[in-house]
């Protein structure tokens, strides 16, 4: 790339940059009202880059958790293989006994191809969870950008919205990456009675003091739990994650995601008092993991394929476990 082209992208970045600061606080001034609760949440990770031992599962530089919630299913984030007939997504679902047919809602965090099923959906403006149509007829697909979809109910998000009893998604917040633009990312929240807020990222794209600030400013309980991908790629050489830490940075070329930025995501998550933080290995490298967990002790867990985490008043716990 010549001078003029990288000078063009750094001046790119920062009105991108100073767009995005200005405009997310106007996308929360209404709070949540009616959440309501649950007595407990399952997260199953059926696309992840890491797999528990053995067996006949599959990992993808990819992310879908299913989420049961009360009586609710929802599906948030369709992994990065889904313009293939035997996706990941697909082939582990039918390892966990996971019923892609039978959810309640589809949630996606951000218009990815690790996150809506690969490079052609992303350029599509929709997400597939295989290349043959899979997703339940009018299943409401709450969406944080601009997108359709043949069969699902196209929800777009604008502000925090109460999407099933004690299930709510944040506002998509705004981050501007300096290779790939700008980039709108919503998390999912669910009220754990007696335990507290459980906040589901998809990439961790908005900072984290923006995304645990705003569900403070929206609901009135605690978060006591951060679980998914926090984009935390540091020391990537030696590891598969060299796109993840260069194309998804937040910062310019110059300025690599390092060590004092997961210094600070710990910060300001440990500053809530959390009981459970459990990590996405497809965009936290090794290094990133192993420094969560000499922080956080027995409260962290690393997500895999086929690990489900069981959170409630009662027990905070994690355990293999199928759909």
């Amino acid at each position: 790339m010549t001078g003029a082209g990288l000078a063009a992208l750094a001046l790119r970045y920062a009105a991108g940059t100073a767009r995005a600061d200005r405009s997310w606080p106007v996308q929360v001034e209404s709070r949540l009202r009616n959440l309501g609760e649950v007595d407990e949440v399952s997260i199953l990770p059926v696309v992840e880059r890491l797999t528990r031992d053995g067996g006949e599962l599959v990992g993808e530089p990819g992310l879908s958790y299913l989420v049961r919630a009360g009586g609710t299913r929802l599906l948030f984030d369709v992994g990065l293989s889904g313009g293939r007939d035997r996706s990941a997504l697909v082939r582990n679902a039918g390892h966990l006994d996971v019923d892609l047919r039978d959810l309640d809602a589809v949630v996606i965090s951000h218009r990815h191809a690790d996150h809506v099923g690969g490079v052609g959906a992303m350029r599509r403006h929709t997400f597939a969870f295989a290349g043959e149509p899979l997703e339940p007829a009018g299943v409401p697909a709450y969406v944080p950008t601009d997108m359709h979809h043949d069969r699902a109910r196209v929800v777009p998000t604008t502000g925090p919205r109460v999407v099933a009893p004690g299930v709510a998604v944040l506002p998509p917040l705004p981050r501007m990456l300096f290779w790939l633009g700008a980039v709108a990312e919503q998390a999912l929240l669910v009220n754990v009675r007696g335990f507290g807020l459980v906040l589901i990222s998809g990439c961790g794209h908005p900072p984290i003091e923006r995304m645990l600030g705003v569900a403070e400013l929206v609901l009135d309980v605690p978060i006591r739990a951060v679980v998914g991908g926090l984009h935390l790629p540091v020391h990537p050489v030696g590891t598969p994650l060299l796109p993840q830490a260069i194309l998804g940075s937040p910062h310019p070329p110059w300025q690599p995601i390092g060590e004092a930025d997961v210094a600070h995501v710990l910060d300001e998550i440990t500053a809530r008092g959390p009981r459970v933080v459990a990590l996405s290995g497809h965009d936290s490298t090794p290094w990133t993991m192993n420094e969560f967990g000499r922080r956080l002790g027995d409260r962290y867990r690393t997500l895999r394929v086929g690990e489900e985490l069981l959170i409630s008043a009662a027990r905070s716990r994690s355990a293999e476990g199928a759909g």
